[in-house]
């Protein structure tokens, strides 16, 4: 397998690593009735298992922003895209 598959296997399953773990959290927070605590917009916020798991969802529902580039190796050196000019 090459590296960037390796990579992006590893980033796979790191990403679903952290919503298996955050779904429970939210397990955990409902059974023992307890808010998630927040800071958010200068502001702390306290907010209920259910109600984030529902933007949990909804934030599901919306593709995250991925860059259109290609990802590239650190060991690789950054060539521009076509899309881009050249100065």
């Amino acid at each position: 397998m090459k590296e960037k598959d390796e990579l992006t296997e590893l980033c796979n399953k790191i990403e679903r690593g952290l919503e298996v773990s955050f779904e429970r959290l939210i397990a955990f927070k409902k059974y023992k009735n307890s808010p998630f605590v927040f800071h958010r917009d200068g502001k702390i916020v306290e907010i209920s298992a259910d109600e984030m798991e529902r933007e949990m969802m909804e934030s599901k529902k919306v593709k995250p922003y991925k860059k259109k580039d290609k990802a590239h190796l650190v060991s690789e050196p950054f060539k521009e895209t076509k899309n881009k000019k050249a100065k």
